[in-house]
């Protein structure tokens, strides 16, 4: 394995114990269009922005907090999970200038943030094993929900939140029995616990409101699965056999599931059959994964963590750019 990812690896470890052909451009402005793509930068703690109109890259525009996750793109916002700094900072989407941070509390290792809408959040966090409820008015904590251990993803469908709990024990380097809660936003309860293959990491919903639960194995003897869940009666209708050690999920709007690794590419699924397009055995492409976003006209933006570079591929997944991005690409958001 590189050596980069194993550094990568190590730091992931220790937060959770303990907390081309374009042309870039380093610089503090952002692109004037309405198209862009926001790179979280995990080894650099920084934020890149492509333009995706002109394909222009503009890197490290803003800072970011320790061991950054995940950045997401709301109402004119960028919000950006800090799992070492236990906090998640707000930005302007137009020039990213910080307007804030919602302290999260130490001990907390936040992993994935959702919104609700213009009043709610939420966010998973590993080390406490709990989501927590995020007031967006005045960024405040309003609630802290148990669930399972080891806290990961996250995502809403059908007024509901699923948080994917991997059951990781850090003292013992194994892993329990994986779990997804199921949180009513009305109540902000757990209403359902499922028991889902070993370690879930990530979670997407699909244009028909399903949720697909990434379950990456034990990186050795035990190989990836999707889980998908109907979120009308809360069970589980299919398992998708997709092999691997896949860690971050994205389903397109033509209803096609991408799944990232690290080092063994990215497979696909169709999300409406469960049929696996692409296998361990021929990737869709041989690089990336430690990211995945689509845009408005179906391309695909995947994050490669090793090059420092996003792949951008049209809807018949063909090579069509790359980005020469910050240090350490992970998490991907589109405006």
């Amino acid at each position: 394995m590189n050596t980069k990812i194993i550094i990568y690896a190590l730091i992931v470890a220790v937060a959770f114990l303990f907390a081309s052909c374009d042309d870039s451009s380093t610089g503090p402005e952002v692109p004037d269009s309405s198209d862009v793509l926001f790179v979280l930068n995990s080894m650099a703690n920084s934020i890149s922005v492509v333009d995706i109109e002109t394909g222009q890259v503009y890197n490290d525009v803003a800072i970011v907090g320790i061991w950054p996750s995940q950045i997401t793109y709301y109402n004119n916002k960028v919000y950006v999970v800090n799992s070492g700094s236990n906090n998640i900072e707000i930005f302007d989407s137009e020039g990213l200038t910080k307007l804030g941070a919602i302290s999260l509390g130490a001990d907390n290792n936040p992993m994935t943030f959702v919104v609700l809408n213009d009043q709610k959040g939420y966010v998973a966090s590993s080390q406490s094993n709990t989501v927590k409820v995020i007031n967006l008015s005045n960024n405040t904590i309003t609630k802290t929900i148990d669930v399972g251990i080891g806290a990961t993803g996250i995502a809403i469908s059908n007024g509901k939140v699923y948080a994917a709990n991997t059951a990781f024990d850090g003292s013992t380097f194994e892993y329990g029995q994986g779990t997804v809660s199921i949180i009513d936003t009305s109540t902000d309860t757990v209403i359902k616990t499922l028991n889902v293959p070993t370690n879930p990491q990530d979670i997407a919903v699909a244009p028909n409101g399903y949720v697909h639960v990434v379950c990456t194995g034990d990186y050795m003897d035990v190989k990836g699965k999707v889980v998908v869940i109907d979120p009308a009666n809360d069970t589980i209708v299919q398992t998708v056999d997709i092999g691997g050690s896949p860690g971050k999920i994205h389903i397109s709007e033509n209803n096609i599931g991408y799944v990232g690794t690290f080092s063994e590419g990215v497979f696909t699924y169709n999300a409406a059959t469960y049929a696996v397009i692409n296998s361990p055995d021929n990737p869709v492409i041989n690089r990336g994964g430690s990211g995945i976003v689509s845009d408005i006209e179906g391309n695909i933006y995947i994050a490669d963590f090793n090059a420092d570079q996003v792949v951008k591929l049209n809807s018949n997944n063909e090579i069509v750019a790359t980005f020469d991005v910050g240090d350490g690409p992970g998490s991907l958001c589109v405006k």
